[in-house]
């Protein structure tokens, strides 16, 4: 009578700890930066000898990640249709201001007093421009891809994002062959580096 024994020089294939990183990227991370004048009130004491305390032209710098197309649609529209610049400067600083555990400050000074920027690798740009327009949507500019590199370069124009968005919209021109002027995306790097 024979008895098998188990082979136990067999390997099992399969990983007991599965690599998920493959399936599930990680999720694109931009830094929007707001920097310019404040006024700050707070109110001491809750008496009748109430003092409320305001310092004009205070220098208030906030900074917010993003990390979803909704995080990015309630603070940046790209398609805002506004006069004047693809974002609202003003309506993105109160709403951070609003939103950023910030209180007692409200913005002050015009708009130009303030300045707004946005970052993130060219990775972070191209994941958070395609996240901003799925696959079935209607995309005015002509197809998804399309709409993305002019979303890019719309932000890019009015200097609110770094070289990321630029370099990302210049990836996805030469992935998906997309019939754009190349010279136009990198006359922003251009421009951006005469800036500094």
């Amino acid at each position: 009578m024979s008895t098998e024994t188990p082979d136990t020089d067999a390997t099992d294939e399969t990983d007991p700890t599965p690599d998920h990183t493959k399936d599930h990227p990680a999720a694109p991370t931009l830094t929007v930066v707001a920097t310019g004048p404040a006024t700050f009130a707070r109110q001491i004491g809750e008496d009748d000898a109430t003092v409320i305390a305001t310092h004009q032209d205070v220098e208030v710098t906030i900074e917010r990640d993003i990390t979803a197309a909704e995080d990015f649609e309630l603070f940046l529209d790209p398609t805002f249709k506004g006069r004047g610049p693809t974002v609202c400067k003003t309506a993105i600083v109160d709403r951070l201001l609003a939103t950023h555990a910030m209180d007692g400050y409200t913005r002050a000074g015009e708009q130009d007093s303030w300045t707004v920027t946005i970052t993130g690798t060219a990775d972070d740009w191209k994941q958070m421009g395609l996240a901003l327009e799925p696959e079935g949507k209607l995309h005015r500019k002509g197809d998804r891809y399309s709409t993305v590199i002019w979303n890019l370069y719309s932000l890019a124009a009015d200097g609110v994002t770094n070289d990321g968005a630029v370099l990302a919209a210049l990836d996805l021109i030469d992935q998906h062959e997309i019939d754009a002027s190349r010279s136009r995306f990198t006359d922003l790097l251009l421009s951006e580096d005469d800036d500094t």
